[in-house]
Order: structure tokens, then sequence, then C-alpha cells
């Protein structure tokens, strides 16, 4: 009888030993799991942290271009890898991918990476998005998509950035376009845009950003086109024909800076606050209200005689009124003219000496944006060096928002 009921307690130790055993299991399983999940929260937490910050430290360089101090330190490595030896306006390298592909290149303790992209002819370390290449539901504007990898977790962030840096917003008020002609007679072409919302790029189209067109855009727009490096990167690009800019302009969303519109952010307002004047007076300087205070300077116009003087670059002369560089001098410049259509050229440029009339706004040459040789341009008589046997016509871009 003894026997049995030792019998019966071993077995009820050995089960209550048994119910221990299999409980500490499941116990130590699910605490080692739950200790996993934690683990993982707190590193995938870690890691976010980690992509938001580098994505505010992102924006801030792009805003800030050459202003950053990321700009100051590597600078000039940073030209060097890009192959730039000639002076530029540096207020281009604000929202431009530059600053940030060197960054991450040149900068050993950053902690993430961009995920390259495949473009139209090699990899990019982003992709320049607007309506007309990309599906992506809500895109309002234009801009670059940078995906940033976290080293450490290998984990990704999207960051889109908007290209519009260089835009102005040109004032509601009345405008006139063309240049002012003597007699009581003479038409006085003016117009308003209290109902539109207009934004004008301030400088001319560079090859920077045609390379990007070339690298994201429709390949039937940009036959012919080659892509450009070096000094001539942040130069205006000059090498397009007449439908190719205005195919430009629409990828960004844009359209081909207008002729009217150009008048009105260049020719000098009597009053400011005077939005309803009674009359438009058209001076032929964009500095100044004097019709007879014409300055032969290099930084006003960019003429024939400034290329002796200083190398060329973008935004060479100072700008107009409402924003506009290289309004006046410098390299030709093309528009969509509806008002009179063979009137389509700003002919104010370095082919042309201070004391050429040209040098005038609203006088328009002529060009049928299918050429760079002179039989392709109409300077009505006033021609320049005939040597020249190819002229540079440069483009901008504006657009009407709601």
């Amino acid at each position: 009888m003894k026997e049995f009921k030792s019998s019966i307690a071993s077995k009820v130790i050995l089960f209550i030993c048994a119910v221990f055993m299999v409980g500490g299991f499941f116990f130590y399983k699910f605490d080692y799991q739950t200790l996993q999940k934690t683990d993982q929260f707190i590193q995938d937490k870690e890691a976010l942290l980690r992509l938001l910050q580098n994505s505010s430290e992102i924006h801030r360089m792009w805003n800030e271009g050459e202003e950053s101090r990321e700009w100051e330190l590597e600078k000039v490595e940073c030209l060097k890898h890009f192959a730039i030896k000639s002076p530029f306006d540096e207020t281009l390298l604000r929202c431009n991918p530059m600053v940030l592909t060197c960054h991450e290149l040149l900068n050993k303790k950053i902690n993430y990476r961009f995920v390259k992209y495949s473009t139209n002819n090699n990899y990019a370390a982003f992709r320049y998005l607007t309506k007309s290449n990309t599906a992506l539901v809500g895109l309002k504007g234009t801009g670059f998509l940078f995906t940033l990898e976290d080293l450490k977790s290998q984990k990704k962030l999207d960051v889109f950035l908007e290209d519009q840096c260089h835009e102005v917003f040109l004032q509601k008020r009345i405008y006139a376009y063309g240049e002012e002609l003597p007699g009581k007679d003479s038409e006085d072409y003016r117009f308003d845009n209290f109902s539109q919302n207009i934004y004008l790029d301030t400088h001319l189209v560079t090859n920077d950003e045609i390379n990007n067109w070339i690298d994201f855009g429709d390949r039937d727009f940009t036959k012919g086109l080659t892509k450009k490096s070096g000094n001539e990167l942040f130069l205006p690009a000059t090498d397009l024909m007449l439908w190719q800019m205005e195919s430009y302009c629409s990828f960004k969303g844009k359209q081909l800076m207008l002729a009217h519109i150009f008048d009105a952010a260049s020719f000098f307002p009597m009053d400011l606050n005077d939005i309803t004047p009674a009359k438009n007076n058209r001076f032929p300087y964009y500095w100044t209200k004097k019709k007879s205070e014409f300055k032969a300077d290099c930084n006003l116009i960019y003429a024939k005689e400034c290329l002796g003087q200083k190398e060329y670059s973008l935004n060479t002369s100072a700008p107009s009124w409402a924003g506009l560089k290289d309004s006046m001098g410098g390299v030709l410049e093309a528009f969509r003219n509806p008002i009179d259509p063979e009137s389509n050229l700003k002919a104010s440029s370095f082919y042309f000496s201070f004391n050429s009339p040209w040098h005038k706004l609203g006088f328009r040459a002529g060009w049928d944006g299918t050429g760079f040789e002179l039989r392709h341009f109409d300077f009505k008589g006033i021609n320049p060096d005939l040597g020249i046997d190819r002229f540079k016509v440069g483009f901008r871009c504006m657009k009407e928002a709601k």
C-alpha cells in the first residue's frame, strides 16, 4: 500500500515538473519573441528617426544651395568632381541636385545613401517628376524625387523636392506691350493680368536643366540633343529648335515665355503703387525711368564690348524690377508672340555693340526657329558682324497657376 502511494506521489511530482518545464519553455519562447519584437520596434523607430532627420537636413540644403554650410565645406571638391573651372552664378545651386549629390559622395560621416534610378542614358541619384512622365496621383508641381536608404537598417524613405526656387510672381496690374512709338495715333497695346496668377522663370534655361530632360523626358522630343558637362552646365541652353523649347517648357508644366509678359516684367512701371495707370510709359532700359539714362555697363547690358572684359556667364546682367535676369544683353532670347508672331526674338545681346539700336526693351527681331545661321533670322537690316556663322538662342519658361 505504501509502495502504491509512493508511486502516485512520484507521478504527481513528475507531472508537476513536466507542467513547469513546458510552461517555462512556452513562457521563455513567448518572452523571447516579445523581446525580439520590442527590439525590432526600437530599431525600426530609430531608423525612421534617422531618415526623418536626414530628410529635414536635405530639405534645408535644397533651399539654401550655395549658402549652405555643406557647400562651403565641399565646394572645391564638388566643382572638381563635376569638372567646373569657370565661375558661375552660384544662386543656381538652389533647388539643384548638385549640392546634395556632392554631400552624399564626399561626406563619409553620413548614415544614408541615395538609391540610384535608371534614366534614358545612365543612372542618377534622383528622378525628375512631372505630370508628363509619372502616374503619381496628387503631384501638383514638378521636382526631384530622392530615395534615402538608411545604411544601418536598409529602410528607405522617398523625399520629393519641389523645383521652384527660381520663379517670381508677376504683380497684378495693367501693363504695356512693345516699344513706345512716336505720334498720338500710334498703337498703344495694353493688357492686365488681374484674373491670372503668373509665375516667371528668373533665368534662362540651363544646359544642366536640359540634361534632366534628356534623362527623364520623351526621347522623341530630345532627338539631336546631347548632354553637356563641365563649364557648360550652368550656361544657357542654346541649341534647341523653337519647337523643342516649347516641348521642354511643356515637360516642366509651363509654356515658353510670352513676349508681352516679358515686357510686363522688364519695363519699369511709372508708379509701383498705381496698378491701374491711365497710361503706360515704356522706358527703353530696365534699370531706369529716364529714356536718356543709357549706361555702357557690362553689369547692366552684356554687349559685344564685354566679351573682352569679362567671361560671359548666365545671370550676368542685373535683374529687372520683377526679378528677371539677363533681360538685356547676353545671348539672344526666343519668345512666343501671339500679337506679332514674326517679332519673337530679343536681339539685345553680345552680338551688338553698346551703340546698337537693338539695346532697347520691346524692340524685337525675328527667328524662324529651325536653325541658327543668319538666314534663319530677320534683323530688319540692323545686322551684326556677318562673319558670325552661328548664333546662340536661349529661352525661359513661365506658367499660369490657379
